[in-house]
């Protein structure tokens, strides 16, 4: 029985995902690199640490952990400074539905919480019975430490915890901790959300849809992985193939 519902922020909770890339692009420019779009969008989820030095690994430019940190800095700074992120559609009545229905919420998030807290607010972060940012984790997505911590906090079962996903690595995330995982296609196309229980295309189709997805599937029969699935470089093995 599902008892607790977690979503991810960037990208379902928030439209904030092109501005993130806008931030990411600024910075690495300054550095002599060109992301992709992509590339951001298929590593959402890990922590801004994780992705810069990967950016950096994977352009072949060298990077000190001095230089990581400032870079995280740098990126956290661009971001808050040139965004106008609203709440996605349809995010409040579904939250409204779900606390009307006594299920336990948990926002999970690769972003740190000084990027949370002015986007939702206090009215809207005081719906959520846990939210774990990069702050309270030593590992990010794909990693399952994000929702293990969250599912802890909110006295769960993996089996009795619904994810709600926008990203390969969340997806993986979720799975690995041994919850069930419905992803939504507000930043990528179904190909990239293929390893999710459901997809769904916006917030409207998942109010719809929710009540039986969560009465025919109690969670996959997955033992949570208390180590990374991979090792640290090869969680961005994957996203290179799909680049490319």
């Amino acid at each position: 029985m599902i008892r607790a519902i977690l979503f991810d922020h960037d990208g379902v909770l928030v439209d904030s995902m092109p501005y993130h890339v806008e931030a990411w692009k600024r910075v690495m420019e300054q550095y002599g690199i060109a992301i992709d779009p992509l590339e951001i969008y298929l590593a959402e989820g890990a922590t801004t640490m994780e992705v810069a030095a990967e950016l950096f690994h994977r352009h072949n430019k060298p990077a000190s952990p001095d230089q990581v940190q400032k870079i995280v800095c740098e990126k956290r700074d661009a971001y808050l400074a040139n965004n106008a992120t609203q709440i996605n559609t349809g995010v409040i009545e579904i939250l409204e539905y779900l606390k009307a229905n006594r299920y336990r919420l948990g926002l999970v998030t690769g972003s740190i919480r000084a990027q949370v807290e002015p986007v939702l607010g206090p009215e809207i972060s005081s719906w959520f019975d846990c939210i774990i940012t990069a702050d309270d984790v030593e590992r990010g997505k794909p990693d399952p430490e994000p929702y293990l911590r969250a599912i802890q906090k909110l006295h769960v079962a993996p089996s009795e915890a619904l994810v709600v996903e926008n990203a390969p690595l969340g997806i993986r995330a979720g799975k690995s901790a041994g919850c069930a995982v419905v992803a939504i296609t507000t930043t990528l196309a179904r190909y990239h959300l293929r390893e999710a229980d459901a997809i769904v295309h916006d917030f409207v189709e998942l109010r719809r849809r929710l009540p039986s997805i969560m009465s025919n599937y109690e969670g996959p029969a997955l033992q949570p992985q208390l180590k990374p699935a991979r090792p640290e470089l090869q969680r961005f093995i994957d996203i290179e193939e799909e680049l490319y």
